[in-house]
């Protein structure tokens, strides 16, 4: 038999039941009821459906599947899970882990109100991508239609910040030296940060005047990039300085050492130049410009050169056209400024 107690605000529910030779262990989970009455009637519906499950079949339904449970079946999925899915994996766990598939979204609820104040919306919402990738994988295997957790906030626009051309060189100029490459990088090849970090010599191809991106990117692909003129420069001089290695990383901290991989980190997000990149801006007088800014920079200006959106999409490693789309507008505010130049 199933039996209820009160722990905190709510009715927990728990025991097994038996039909024939056949037992079915409920392990103690949240009925999400503050009434007694209310739990009783839950805890009589998930007898009946143990029941009937044991007389005539069936997989582990969405009635006593509980969040925790799918979670550890996406963990140990084929090919795993990034560090940062898994922390927030484990932030939704402790908050809402006890949640039965049918009630997740209460579940959400319940996790937006005492997890995601002062968080920002793209914050949330990376919260609920996982979530539902959950969802849709025990789905997947179970055989049932997945709950959807719709958005409930309206994210806000893509933020695009970029720099004019004396804005950009004074800030390359502002950077300690064993980071400025890194910088130029990251202005004329449009790299994200861990690409740029991750970026070995045995991926540089001197005679083919390109450079190969590990697939360990955000959107799961590797890609060949053509080598900027200035970025080349730079990696010849760190090529000859370390006397033509073969192989080893590109990009070394001041004490020579590589950088920290930041999908390593114990708290998702951050860029091991953060504090160097804030002191350079700080000499150059910009403010309102992150380590990232740069490849919206160097987007916005293949834009403003001509360069059309799909050629972009590839040398920057966007997953679709859509993605670019918003530097368009970048283009057509370009446009306007310099037709209102004709006299």
């Amino acid at each position: 038999m199933l039996a209820l107690r009160k722990r905190g605000r709510f009715w927990h529910v728990r025991g097994s039941i038996r039909v024939g030779k056949e037992t079915r262990t409920v392990q103690e989970h949240s009925t999400g009821c503050d009434r007694k009455e209310d739990a009783e009637a839950y805890q009589s519906q998930l007898e009946g459906e143990l029941r009937h499950e044991l007389l005539y079949g069936g997989g582990k339904r969405p009635e006593r599947m509980t969040v925790a449970d799918a979670g550890l079946r996406y963990v140990n999925r084929p090919g795993g899970v990034k560090s940062y899915d898994l922390w927030r994996l484990d932030q939704l766990n402790e908050v809402i882990g006890d949640y039965s598939i049918r009630r997740v979204a209460q579940g959400w609820s319940e996790f937006k109100r005492t997890r995601c104040t002062g968080l920002a919306p793209a914050t949330v919402e990376r919260f609920r991508a996982v979530l539902q990738a959950v969802l849709n994988y025990a789905a997947a295997e179970e055989q049932f239609e997945p709950p959807r957790i719709r958005r409930t906030e309206k994210l806000k626009k893509k933020r695009i910040r970029f720099l004019s051309k004396d804005q950009q060189e004074l800030l390359l100029s502002s950077y300690a030296p064993h980071v400025r490459a890194i910088a130029v990088a990251l202005c004329f090849q449009g790299l994200r940060i861990g690409e740029a970090l991750r970026l070995d010599w045995v991926h540089v191809d001197w005679g083919a005047n390109s450079l190969f991106i590990l697939p360990e990117t955000k959107n799961g692909e590797a890609r060949t990039v053509t080598l900027h003129p200035r970025v080349r420069k730079e990696l010849h001089r760190l090529y000859v300085e370390r006397g033509r290695p073969r192989q080893g990383r590109v990009f070394l901290n001041r004490v020579g050492k590589p950088y920290a991989d930041p999908r390593k980190y114990t708290l998702p997000g951050g860029s091991p130049i953060k504090k160097p990149h804030a002191t350079a801006c700080k000499r150059a007088g910009i403010s309102d410009f992150r380590v990232h800014d740069w490849r919206h920079h160097w987007a916005c200006w293949c834009v403003m050169s001509g360069i059309d959106l799909e050629t972009i999409r590839q040398e920057g490693g966007w997953k679709s056209l859509r993605m670019v789309e918003c530097y368009a507008a970048v283009s057509a505010a370009h446009r306007s400024q310099a037709m209102r130049k004709l006299k």
